[in-house]
């Protein structure tokens, strides 16, 4: 019974702190797909009549899924100030800035190569628990603002968290990111929206009044809050600028790359539900629970779904459309049911022809474990659960090389 009540809360802990970053002990994900199962389709658009829908596309997905986003206005510099030049051992450059989002006090943190010439190609991390500890911790990185922050840099849920979702789960491997070229550029979207319901409900409100809004539209906003700052800036390449997010920041990754033009490339990790997965299938997690479990997260319009999910009007791969013919990479793993890479793959297809419009051939691998990292549209497996492995990173970075070509 001692043991009992050791490793309970050892694993609640975790699991709390993580919210939404589910990790159920599921059967494997059959890698063939159920012949009998049809992926959605949007045969029988051209080019013109595509591009003519999107603005109303976009705007239905608003609407039905993720709510009204704050007003447009670019983000302010407040300060900007380097933390350490031979930061790695050399290898990269340290820099933070302090932002200004729509009242909201926000830290950005820049990493860039100090080998190879600028302008660098630049990825966008949303991470869970901020950017002190996605760097190790050190104080010299301003600590998160908002008091809803989980604490993650303590023994006791930072340990806990790292073994069962990953290594890094809360620490990108960020000299190995440096060593293929790219710069690095962390947000955490929980100082704007926090990922609390009472506190996502009182910023939202202030942030869009009288408007239904989601913090997943609202973390969406904030990657493109990012692009502002880099593309005010000649050392990176804003025709190479990729954003990165898992779980729940999978799913904005992915509406902000829907929307926001000047994303170049999309990896979105484990987005599952209201993210890479199709919401028109009985499998992974249900409209009902996510909107449940985290009502903050998108509109109400989208839980009034949650009995009977066929009959939304829109579905993800016309989301994942929205990205043609822009690559998108979605990540997977063998034992996340949860998270349905099943209905992900099935999303790509539908969403191909829309690729192959821009003379992309979209999707070409023939089932979840035939990843090819030089397609546009690709799916990406590795054993385990939900989490971040160092697996994971092999595949983000192998398409990123194939399609931002660094080395």
């Amino acid at each position: 019974m001692r043991f009992r009540t050791l490793i309970v809360p050892l694993i609640a802990v975790p699991l709390l702190l993580l919210a939404g970053c589910v990790n159920k002990a599921l059967p494997r994900v059959p890698e063939q797909l159920d012949a009998a199962a049809a992926s959605p389709s949007l045969a029988g658009f051209d080019r013109v009549s595509w591009e003519a829908g999107r603005a109303d596309l976009q705007q239905e997905f608003l609407d039905h899924i993720y709510g009204a986003l704050p007003a447009p206005e670019p983000a302010r510099i407040l300060s900007h100030d380097v933390i350490e030049a031979q930061a790695f051992d050399g290898l990269g450059r340290i820099e933070q800035y302090t932002l200004d989002l729509s009242g909201s006090e926000t830290h950005l943190v820049v990493i860039l190569p100090n080998h190879g010439g600028a302008p660098f190609p630049t990825i966008i991390l949303q991470m869970f628990c901020g950017n002190r500890t996605a760097l190790g911790g050190r104080l010299d990185i301003a600590a998160p603002t908002t008091a809803y922050a989980p604490d993650c840099d303590t023994g006791l849920q930072g340990l806990p968290t790292r073994t069962i979702f990953g290594r890094y789960i809360m620490e990108p491997p960020l000299t190995e990111i440096l060593s293929h070229g790219y710069a690095i550029a962390l947000i955490y979207p929980g100082d704007f929206v926090p990922d609390d319901a009472s506190g996502a409900a009182e910023r939202l409100a202030a942030l869009v009044p009288g408007q239904p809004s989601g913090a997943i539209g609202a973390w969406a906003w904030v990657y493109s809050r990012a692009v502002d700052v880099l593309d005010s800036d000649d050392r990176f390449d804003n025709a190479r600028t990729a954003v990165w997010g898992h779980s729940r920041n999978g799913k904005a990754a992915l509406l902000a790359g829907a929307l926001d033009p000047r994303i170049d490339l999309v990896i979105a990790h484990q987005a599952g539900t209201g993210g890479t997965a199709l919401t028109r299938t009985g499998v992974g997690e249900p409209v009902s629970a996510i909107t449940e479990d985290y009502p903050h997260w998108f509109v109400p319009a989208y839980a009034a779904y949650a009995s009977h999910p066929t009959d939304i009007p829109i579905d993800q791969h016309q989301l994942i459309a929205l990205m043609a013919p822009r690559p998108l990479l979605i990540g997977g793993a063998w034992r996340d049911q949860w998270s349905d890479p099943q209905s992900s793959f099935r999303a790509a297809e539908g969403a191909s022809s829309i690729y192959r419009l821009y003379g992309s051939a979209g999707l070409t691998q023939a089932g979840l474990g035939d990843f090819d990292p030089a397609a546009d549209l690709a799916v990406a497996m590795r054993p385990g659960l939900h989490g971040v492995q160092p697996a994971d990173w092999e595949n983000f970075l192998a398409f990123l090389d194939a399609h931002f070509a660094t080395h």
